[in-house]
């Protein structure tokens, strides 16, 4: 059974049409349950959290709106799941609990987008990447993924190593990093999500890669699968690498959520 638990509606209307144009494309690659986890910082109800000039300016939507459409099609018996993708950040801790606690997810997707006020994965910050030298970048950002597990915040920590979306490479091992991260990851109780997305970016693999994946898998930390799909047209994209990926490192259950509990699903 294929599930895609991380697909963004922002650049089309909340509206019924907009959405069944993401479910009519899954269909036809074999999804057959649909995560949509629009990025809180798109909600006004979330604007204290991400309060930065580049967070304000992209804080335009509706949370009840959102939330509205995706209960619709849901009570309509659409496969639709209702979730989030929060960015974790250190500082805000506190109000990022307290806005999770006060709506109902069927699941909540953890992303380190953010070092300070460096984005990671925004292409006119790449050059910080050469800056602070890709072995700090690396260090920093699996730190973060780490703390991020041990917050307790999420389900689910999604593209756990998108760090590396340009391709830069580190001069050393990455895996005591994976190793310090996955520990962390393992003791939370939480999955980790497995995307073609990387496929679609510069570096072209797979987020995470295989060592990561590994480790993960000899540790039994779940895991979902996804697309981060931001159009119908990716909806489900490569889902057949990310499935043969995951038997070869050993998996055969992926997670499905409802109401932040996670079901093991055969692959």
């Amino acid at each position: 059974m294929l599930v895609d638990y991380h697909l963004h509606l922002e650049r089309g209307p909340l509206t019924r049409a907009w959405l069944e144009e993401f479910l009519e494309q899954g269909r036809r690659r074999g999804v057959a349950e649909f995560g949509f986890s629009e990025h809180a910082y798109r909600f006004r109800q979330a604007g204290h959290l991400l309060n930065t000039p580049w967070g304000r300016q992209r804080c335009v939507a509706d949370l009840e709106e959102y939330l509205g459409l995706l209960s619709a099609a849901r009570e309509a018996g659409l496969p639709v799941r209702v979730g989030v993708e929060m960015d974790y950040l250190p500082e805000r801790e506190e109000a990022i609990r307290a806005f999770l606690k006060s709506y109902r997810w069927d699941f909540v997707l953890g992303s380190v987008h953010w070092l300070g006020d460096w984005g990671v994965d925004l292409a006119d910050m790449r050059e910080e990447h050469r800056r602070r030298g890709v072995d700090r970048a690396w260090r920093e950002y699996f730190g973060m993924l780490g703390r991020a597990a041990g917050s307790r915040l999420f389900d689910v920590l999604a593209h756990p190593d998108l760090i590396k979306i340009f391709g830069d490479t580190p001069a050393a091992d990455p895996a005591p990093l994976w190793d310090e991260a996955v520990a962390q990851i393992a003791a939370a109780g939480c999955a980790v999500e497995v995307s073609s997305a990387g496929l679609r970016r510069p570096v072209g693999e797979i987020y995470p890669a295989v060592g990561f994946l590994e480790r993960c898998r000899r540790s039994l930390i779940p895991v979902t699968t996804a697309s981060d799909a931001h159009t119908p047209e990716e909806v489900g994209q490569d889902l057949d690498r990310v499935v043969l990926l995951l038997r070869q490192v050993g998996y055969r259950e992926v997670l499905r959520f409802r109401e932040r509990v996670g079901v093991p699903t055969p692959l």
